[in-house]
């Protein structure tokens, strides 16, 4: 899906078209920055069969580094500066729910620098509990990332982070009947090793960006991303990536403003598939002895565009180059388009645009364990083309309440779903299914905030897929979802949070079952005791539905959980 950027910045009166504008400002003056917002994140339970919200649909948002801007002319305001307050560099969230769930999270970070700026973070969530007739539905997510950042001379920013993965799963859908009749063994008879799934991934970016970006001056930015996943039975994924982008400001006819970019994205992956001497894979594979397998995969896209400006009327126009090697040996070159117009109505209030675009996206193994963990080891990879049409409106209607709305068609090609393996005869590990399609998509969301007080959210999509070719079928695919958030402040003391989802029903053809509705509730209450300590409860699937997101992968019901978040004193 198009996501499009419109930013709007504010310059001092002039009737010229210069970018580096001055005001000097003559007085006594005290800087103020305003206090900051405690971390506010929420103990997330994602058991990868239990999250309601986990919808298999993809959407496509293009990178954007628009920078234009219509200056508005406002009236010169005083600005009173103000002591600055206190920072803490460090945050702890501690809680523990039935199903043995325990959360952990810790942040440190530095305080307060016009140069360098570095943390750390670690979160873990788990769940060590059982299904009934199903057994132990055990998983765990635990990543450790650090980051840092340098600003030199005010104008080179150099960037780079590091963090460690460790997503654990079981391949549990499967119930003590079927074991019993597929492979004859009770379940006392199985070792949680047999059927475990581990995927390891470590990432390191690094980054250089220019923050000069007046007009008749180039600016730049590269970023280099080295990653390496390691996974059960023998599976190897190592990807670099390396972007670049350059843009340069200008003038068009002493009026109008204008940038031109250029951004390069080259993607490689070298995969391995390496059973061990005994060629073990999940219980219940009874396929032939697999196949060591190596290959590397490649992905260039070059994105030359340029955005004008003509009195609220916004021109984005460019096209992207693609040279796909990731779906096989041979080099395939592509060609998406890149358009975008914008205008703007009442000010900014209203803004309606349309445009084409596209690409081409790699589905690596690491992309598949993100939204399928019950994967089969060594699953075919490609890369999906998707063509996307798309029509957006925004209505800021006032300072607290907002509607959007869009349309989209798109025409997606070798686009990825997930199927049953029939080389497992216990029906519980998947392996990618690709397909060609047309989808329709309508959403529409409503946005009200009444200052920090309320946040009320209120949305939904409808899809029209078609199927195109024959033998073809669409799997796991919603007709609609519907959503709703209501997030409340009282006094600074108490919090709450209440979300309601709904998802419609999905269809697994190839096996012929039907995913029925899905409904949740969740709700999540905090008391802020004081800006060091507070408390929370929070609830998910109150509504105690045993739904499925993928076949035979029941959900736990309900889970609450219980903690409190702690600052250290300096």
């Amino acid at each position: 899906m198009l996501l499009t950027v419109f930013t709007t910045a504010v310059m001092a009166q002039s009737d010229t078209p210069e970018y580096n504008e001055q005001v000097i400002v003559t007085g006594s003056y005290r800087p103020e920055i305003d206090e900051a917002t405690k971390i506010n994140i929420p103990p997330v339970m994602a058991d990868t069969s239990s999250t309601l919200q986990h919808r298999f649909t993809y959407t496509v948002s293009p990178r954007r580094l628009n920078s234009l801007y219509e200056p508005a002319r406002i009236k010169a305001a005083r600005i009173v500066g103000e002591p600055t307050t206190k920072l803490y560099n460090n945050y702890f969230r501690l809680g523990f729910g039935n199903y043995w769930s325990p959360l952990a999270e810790a942040y440190y970070n530095s305080l307060r620098d016009k140069k360098l700026t570095y943390g750390a973070a670690l979160q873990h969530r788990s769940s060590w509990d059982k299904l009934p007739s199903v057994g132990p539905n055990h998983y765990s997510m635990t990543t450790l990332s650090a980051f840092g950042k340098y600003i030199l001379n005010g104008k080179l920013q150099i960037s780079s982070d590091i963090a460690f993965t460790n997503d654990h799963n079981l391949y549990y859908g499967f119930t003590d009947s079927t074991l019993q009749a597929v492979l004859g063994r009770q379940r006392s008879d199985i070792k949680l090793a047999d059927y475990t799934s581990n995927f390891n991934y470590l990432c390191w970016n690094a980054g250089v960006k220019n923050l000069e970006l007046d007009k008749g001056r180039f600016g730049y930015a590269a970023n280099m991303r080295l990653a390496n996943l390691w996974a059960s039975y023998g599976q190897t994924e190592l990807q670099l990536n390396l972007t670049g982008d350059v843009n340069y400001g200008f003038i068009v006819m002493n009026k109008y403003k204008g940038v031109a970019f250029l951004h390069i994205d080259w993607d490689a992956y070298a995969n391995a598939f390496k059973p061990d001497a005994n060629g073990t894979m999940p219980l219940g594979y009874s396929g032939a002895a697999p196949d060591t397998v190596k290959h590397s995969r490649n992905i260039l896209k070059i994105n030359p565009y340029a955005d004008f400006m003509f009195s609220g009327l916004h021109f984005h126009a460019g096209l992207t180059t693609g040279w796909d090697a990731f779906t096989s040996n041979n080099v395939v070159f592509r060609v998406f388009p890149d358009v975008v117009v914008s205008k703007s109505f009442m000010g900014e209030n209203l803004v309606l645009s349309v445009g084409a675009t596209g690409g081409i996206d790699a589905n690596s193994w690491h992309t598949m364990s993100l939204i399928n963990p019950y994967i089969a080891p060594g699953s075919e990879l490609r890369a999906t083309r998707h063509y996307d049409f798309v029509a957006y409106g925004r209505w800021s209607m006032s300072k607290k309440l907002e509607v959007k709305a869009n349309i989209e068609y798109a025409l997606l090609r070798d686009d990825m779903s997930f199927a049953l393996n029939g080389d497992y005869g216990l029906h519980n590990v998947f392996s990618p299914y690709y397909f060609d399609d047309n989808r329709l998509k309508m959403g529409a969301d409503v946005a009200f905030v009444n200052d920090e007080m309320i946040k009320l959210e209120l949305g939904g999509n409808y899809y029209n897929y078609k199927v195109v070719g024959t033998g073809q079928y669409l799997l796991y695919r919603p007709d609609f979802d519907l959503h709703f958030n209501l997030d409340l402040n009282y006094n600074y003391k108490w919090f709450g949070h209440l979300g309601l989802a709904l998802l419609g029903k999905m269809d697994d053809e190839l096996a012929g079952q039907t995913m029925p509705l899905r409904y949740g509730i969740n709700a999540e209450v905090e008391y802020r005791h004081n800006r060091a300590l507070s408390f929370f409860l929070k609830a998910d699937n109150m509504a105690f539905q045993r739904y499925m997101l993928w076949a035979n992968y029941p959900s736990q019901r309900a889970i609450f959980i219980v903690g409190l978040s702690y600052t250290l004193p300096k």
